[in-house]
């Protein structure tokens, strides 16, 4: 059977494939892993890699990453539609996509015997509550309601967010405070004090005061931090700029400065079921020089602009992250959201002088 996982919970997709992953090699230990970035290629390489029997294994376990990216004038559907209608069984593909209908996915595919959709649709606020309590019961803590909502507030509205910042302070307090078995709101809070460092938030806030040369710092930092630091700080940053949208658009109603405070909102492209509205008070004064140098037209030109580099900043290596993201940087702050015209998907070498 092959498989498309549509929606937009990645955490529980991440679960699923990786008992899908565990049941195939168990099936077939010898099993090749192939992941595609839909992007990366015109579907040339999923092609082959679905057609032509391996010479070193039984069996291909392929998963179609960024589905959601395809166009028109790719190859995917095809190559997925001549696998489906040759009768091959010594492979199986995964599609994943934050799509949340069938109403893009090709009929043909649809149509298939041997294709199951499934939904991931983000967990209710009370199921999300069990959740976080069930894991930090794992690792052999409590934590309360307030706490709850604390981490409930500082990721994105998917498990795979909160699994990492479990993950992250459980390891914390084992190995710096072992008597501990509560965990607390200001344990929260003293955790990202002492970890914080350079991250998405202080990214945006030198972007918001128009300080080039430290947010060009704050890359730096980023880089030498780990490989996933950059994805991360980019997520929080086009984060902040929907909390910064919606902040102005408030103002813009005639609402004062304190309801707009209150009731901004994330704008997630994603459904959500517990409250992300509210912008904290330490938060304020970064949120009200943001507005000053980024009226809501250019915030929304941004919004744009950095939704069109999401897949080139994940697709990249770190070499061209750091290129691409100080791009980025020089675009949001000196052109408000208005792309340079330099070509930074093909290499330097091939530039003619």
């Amino acid at each position: 059977m092959n498989y498309i996982l549509l929606g937009p919970e990645e955490g529980l997709k991440a679960d699923w494939l990786a008992e899908e992953k565990k049941r195939v090699l168990s099936e077939h230990p010898d099993a090749e892993i192939h992941l595609v970035f839909v992007g990366d290629d015109k579907g040339e390489d999923l092609d082959a890699i679905l057609s032509q029997p391996s010479l070193f294994s039984s069996f291909r376990f392929v998963i179609i990453k960024q589905y959601e990216n395809r166009t028109g004038k790719d190859t995917f559907d095809k190559a997925i539609l001549d696998f489906l209608s040759s009768g091959i069984t010594d492979a199986e593909f995964v599609i994943l996509s934050t799509e949340k209908s069938k109403s893009r996915i090709n009929q043909g595919i649809l149509n298939s015997k041997n294709v199951d959709v499934q939904f991931f649709w983000e967990m209710f606020d009370n199921q999300k509550r069990d959740w976080i309590a069930r894991e930090f019961a794992k690792e052999g803590y409590r934590i309360g309601k307030e706490a709850i909502d604390e981490i409930l507030f500082s990721v994105d509205n998917n498990t795979q967010e909160m699994k990492n910042l479990v993950s992250s302070l459980s390891l914390y307090f084992h190995a710096n405070e072992k008597s501990k078995k509560e965990i607390s709101p200001e344990d929260i809070e003293k955790y990202s004090l002492q970890t914080r460092g350079e991250d998405g938030n202080t990214l945006f806030q030198a972007i918001a005061e128009l300080d080039t040369e430290h947010a060009e710092m704050i890359l730096a930092s980023l880089i030498n931090a780990d490989s996933q630091s950059i994805v991360r700080a980019f997520s929080v940053l086009v984060q902040k700029f929907r909390q910064l949208e919606s902040f102005e658009m408030l103002l813009s109603k005639g609402h004062t400065e304190k309801e707009a405070f209150d009731n901004a909102d994330s704008l997630s492209p994603y459904p959500v079921y517990f409250s992300t509205k509210g912008i904290r008070g330490r938060d304020q004064g970064v949120f009200r020089k943001a507005s000053q140098n980024f009226p809501l037209q250019d915030t929304k030109r941004i919004i744009r602009f950095l939704s069109a580099k999401d897949a080139e900043i994940k697709n990249s290596s770190t070499e061209w992250q750091r290129i691409i993201f100080s791009s980025i940087i020089s675009d949001i702050i000196i052109n408000k959201g208005k792309p340079t015209e330099i070509d930074l998907s093909s290499s330097p070498l091939e530039t003619k002088l």
